[in-house]
């Protein structure tokens, strides 16, 4: 027997109370403080599939969905769009996406040589300039501050 139809018999012959109750924590999983977010992508997940017609969850589905949102948004982005897809399907709709194996080679292959934008810092010479040479009127709180 499969494990949806494991499941599918114990919702059955749990009491219908105690399944509300499980349902109202399992809801809670989510992360409190980006709960909207993580609805926000799932919504427009839910919402691609609907505008193309699509029932299942399948990998080669989302292997498309991702292979889509790629033209648009960059790989870390993409890496956390499948975090929250994957948190928010497991919970919502029992998938789990981690074991899709070519969806994961496939963000692998999309964050290949990608490099992120590194922060400009001061070397210890600008910031000894600019102590040394700042005008006290405007930059006195700063200078002193470090």
């Amino acid at each position: 027997m499969s494990d949806k139809s494991n499941s599918d018999d114990e919702i059955t012959s749990t009491p219908p109370d105690i399944t509300e109750k499980a349902m109202v924590a399992t809801n809670n999983l989510l992360p409190e403080k980006s709960r909207k977010i993580y609805e926000k992508f799932y919504n427009q997940f839910m919402e691609w599939r609907t505008k193309n017609n699509i029932a299942s969850y399948s990998e080669n589905v989302l292997i498309v969905y991702f292979e889509e949102l790629s033209n648009k948004i960059k790989s870390p982005s993409l890496w956390t769009r499948y975090s929250i897809l994957k948190s928010t399907l497991n919970i919502k709709n029992q998938i789990n996406i981690a074991q899709y194996p070519k969806l994961h080679a496939l963000l692998k292959r999309k964050s290949e040589g990608y490099n992120g934008k590194k922060s400009k810092t001061f070397s210890p010479n600008e910031i000894k300039t600019f102590i040394n040479e700042a005008p006290d009127s405007n930059y006195l709180l700063t200078k002193v501050s470090k």
